[in-house]
């Protein structure tokens, strides 16, 4: 439907046009009546018409000033002048400003006001399928020119460069112009969280469109050019000519600041630039856009929405699982006493750690990964709880994490669901002091507990304690105990370097060939066979 005003200080004019004219079959909508020349204007930006009709000589401001005005504002706006007046001034004014019709009121008749407005919306009509047509040939031309710039990164990335010339002829195509000379800039963009934009966009597709379009937008000085790297990632050409009058580099970067800020408050996603060094030739752009595509480890350990310049980073040789026993431990700790600002605390001081040491990412991907498993077998399979614990899930998940600190808030996250998880589930058979006895044997594996300083830590009478244990648990309290320590001795063993005897005295045995006796009966062989076995 195309919106109509009319504009008259004759309301029995006003009245008449708006009940006789079959707007609805014309497919057109009248939107407002006016009854002076100001309330015309204000209703036109209001409502953005597609026909105006007025009448000439009308109060504050007359017809013509109206449509002066109006279409200035909106270039489309086909109008029809409606006057008692014959006067050849009028009409030569109306021509000036591409009125479409010119209709006197003595003569004015329902079917002639139809008959201009059908061919005006014929007009509208066609306006319209031009309109659309130019912009799809601009989005097919749009999409050619960022396929032919895709295969020429790609291209440049892949092939060797023989022939120079050919290659800079191919480039001057696209609009890099190293053979005038000038020098570039480029900054590699990457958006944040992928696999989150692909199903919130609908596809990869939709995801580079987005990302080229919103560059394009943003990116405001000249002679930029954007390559398309993959669906997610672009790289953005700066022209960087030697000035000084202006320090492009502060300007280049304020202005990518901008574009951080708008990309998320208009699309909501993040995105982070990482700056390489200048480039006066294919050639060195060539090596510059290879180094980017290593940006792994760099990207890992930068953090999410950065600008910052691209450099190398060196990852420790260190084993990271050396600390997989202690970390795991303190996670336990945080989930046995539902505690889940001691979980965020304790991920966050972990995340310290491996961020100053800078592990591989695949390790620390890895220890991630494990720790998640053995979460899930400990505090769901073991104890019976309904599950839908899936590792190939979480690899997926864990491995799709790009940089550190949001690893830090998956883990945290998933810690803190655990946590509510695990307490929303209530074991009416477990009484609250037996339940507190295991919970303090668990987050102290290292304590030397006797059953009689337990009794007394919760109140009760040693032997009744006894009793009440062995019929809510199934066993005894020193077994309890010593279940616990040879399961957190099997983990030292497994996942730390420490000898058998400091285990031992980690677990608080002060005599190593009692504890080798104690877990050679638990797990059926020797702490050093245990070893053997991995």
């Amino acid at each position: 439907m195309y919106k109509v005003i009319i504009s008259d200080d004759h309301m029995p004019m006003l009245n008449y046009l708006s009940a006789n004219i079959p707007w609805q079959s014309l497919g057109l909508e009248l939107v407002a009546t006016c009854a002076d020349g100001e309330e015309a204007l204000e209703a036109c930006v209001a409502h953005r018409p597609d026909i105006l009709i007025t009448d000439i000589g009308m109060p504050i401001m007359n017809g013509l000033e109206v449509i002066q005005l109006a279409c200035a504002a909106n270039s489309r706006l086909k109008t029809i002048i409606l006057s008692c007046h014959e006067d050849f001034q009028y009409a030569q004014r109306a021509v000036q400003l591409e009125v479409s019709d010119y209709v006197l009121k003595e003569s004015l008749r329902v079917e002639q006001i139809t008959e201009i407005l059908k061919k005006l919306r014929g007009k509208l009509d066609a306006e319209r399928a031009s309109q659309r047509e130019h912009q799809q040939l601009q989005e097919v031309v749009k999409s050619n020119g960022s396929a032919i710039r895709a295969t020429f990164l790609g291209s440049l990335i892949e092939q060797p460069i023989w022939n120079l010339t050919e290659w800079e002829e191919k480039a001057e195509s696209i609009g890099i112009h190293f053979e005038q000379k000038i020098p570039y800039l480029p900054v590699m963009a990457i958006l944040e969280h992928p696999h989150e934009l692909e199903e919130r966009f609908g596809g990869k597709h939709n995801m580079r469109f987005v990302l080229l379009n919103g560059l394009d937008e943003l990116i405001t000085i000249d002679g930029c050019v954007l390559l398309s790297f993959d669906e997610r990632s672009s790289l953005i050409m700066f022209p960087f000519p030697k000035t000084i009058s202006r320090n492009l580099y502060e300007e280049i970067q304020l202005l990518l600041k901008q574009v951080q800020i708008k990309m998320i408050q208009y699309l909501k996603t993040g995105i982070s630039f990482y700056l390489g060094g200048v480039c006066k030739s294919l050639t060195e752009l060539k090596t510059e856009a290879q180094r980017f595509l290593d940006l792994g480890s760099f990207r890992f350990y930068a953090g999410e929405n950065c600008l910052i310049k691209w450099q190398v980073i060196k990852t420790t040789k260190d084993d990271i699982f050396v600390h997989y026993a202690n970390i795991l431990q303190s996670i336990r700790n945080c989930i046995v006493g539902k505690d889940k600002q001691l979980a965020a605390t304790t991920v966050h001081h972990w995340i310290v750690h491996i961020n100053h040491l800078k592990y591989p990412v695949e390790a620390v991907q890895g220890l991630v990964l494990k720790l998640v498993t053995e979460i899930e077998l400990k505090y769901t399979v073991m104890q019976s709880f309904v599950t839908n614990f899936n590792v190939e899930q979480f690899h997926r998940i864990i491995y799709a994490i790009e940089t550190l600190d949001h690893l830090e808030r998956w883990l945290t996250q998933y810690l803190e669901q655990k946590i509510t998880s695990l307490g929303s589930i209530k074991d009416v058979t477990l009484r609250k002091e037996i339940a507190e006895a295991k919970r303090y044997v668990i987050m102290n594996p290292g304590e030397k507990i006797s059953m009689e300083e337990m009794a007394q830590r919760i109140n009760m009478n040693s032997s009744h304690f006894s009793r009440m244990f062995k019929v809510e648990t199934g066993e005894n309290f020193i077994s309890f105990v010593t279940r616990v320590k040879m399961e957190r001795a099997q983990e030292l063993l497994d996942q730390s370097d420490l000898t058998v005897q400091e285990i031992a005295e980690q677990l608080g045995y002060e005599h190593t060939s009692y504890f080798i006796k104690l877990f050679r009966n638990y797990s059926g062989h020797s702490p050093r066979e245990q070893r053997r076995r991995l």
